[in-house]
């Protein structure tokens, strides 16, 4: 699936963010070169964090009212302007936009990988949201930004990270311990990195890299998923933390592009 040359498509995004990241590692993992981009018209704004929050580069254009990171607008001629609000969405797009032989199916290489892709990023996505809660009612540093209206409460702390290693452990059941004797290879059970590696390694480097020391270890207790991660860490399509801060400061991105 192609899109017309006249398409323009403008792609805000803070490189060290929690989901922002996710995007990063795709562009690496699609290995769409800096070229491609241009042609299919896709800009990408530098965000950076600063005093005021989040905010364009000096020089770039403000993302729109009402959009978090990392956001994507597609303006065809005639046309409003579509935006695309999620990373999720986001991904999926230049999967259909760039599914062609010439780049690695993100999604997997057969139909019973692209089911396990789909069964992973489910409960990655319900496995995030529980350790939200945990770190919103276990640390009082998140009464800052959380916004939270109620009361921090222990007992919603203790059992949504119980939930949370309850999903992990799954999805260590889903993976089997074969990840972690043999040659690295993607939770989807594929050669090629998924989107549902993309996500874990996001998740886990985010809090490795951004959370207080308590709240570091986003696989705590999960041996199989460690292993993997380190394993992972040693892939092309990884980016590291020390790159991401360099891109934060950067004023362009050129560094997650593979030519």
């Amino acid at each position: 699936m192609s899109t017309p040359p006249t398409t323009i498509h403008t792609l805000w995004l803070w490189p060290s963010g929690f989901f922002p990241r996710r995007i990063m590692y795709y562009l690496r993992a699609k290995r769409l070169p800096s070229s491609i981009l241009s042609l299919h018209n896709i800009n990408i704004i530098p965000v950076a964090y600063t005093p005021a929050g989040l905010a364009s580069k000096e020089g770039h254009e403000a993302r729109p009212v009402g959009t978090t990171l990392p956001c994507l607008r597609i303006e065809k001629p005639g046309q409003e302007p579509f935006l695309v609000y999620e990373s999720m969405a986001i991904m999926e797009y230049f999967e259909n936009l760039f599914g062609c032989e010439a780049y690695p199916d993100l999604r997997g290489s057969t139909p019973e990988q692209r089911s396990r892709t789909s069964d992973i990023l489910s409960l990655l996505q319900e496995a995030i949201v529980w350790h939200g809660v945990a770190y919103m009612h276990g640390d009082p540093a998140t009464l800052l930004w959380s916004g939270m209206k109620t009361p921090q409460s222990s007992s919603a702390f203790t059992d949504a990270k119980m939930r949370h290693h309850k999903l992990l452990s799954k999805l260590e059941d889903w993976v089997g311990y074969g990840i972690t004797t043999e040659g690295w290879r993607s939770l989807s059970g594929d050669t090629e990195v998924t989107l549902a590696d993309i996500v874990l390694m996001a998740a886990v480097e985010f809090s490795e890299h951004w959370y207080a020391r308590e709240w570091k270890d986003w696989i705590a207790e999960h041996g199989i998923l460690r292993i993997w991660c380190e394993k992972a860490k040693e892939q092309p399509w990884f980016v590291k933390s020390k790159e991401l801060d360099e891109m934060d400061t950067s004023e362009i991105m050129e560094g997650v592009f593979v030519g």
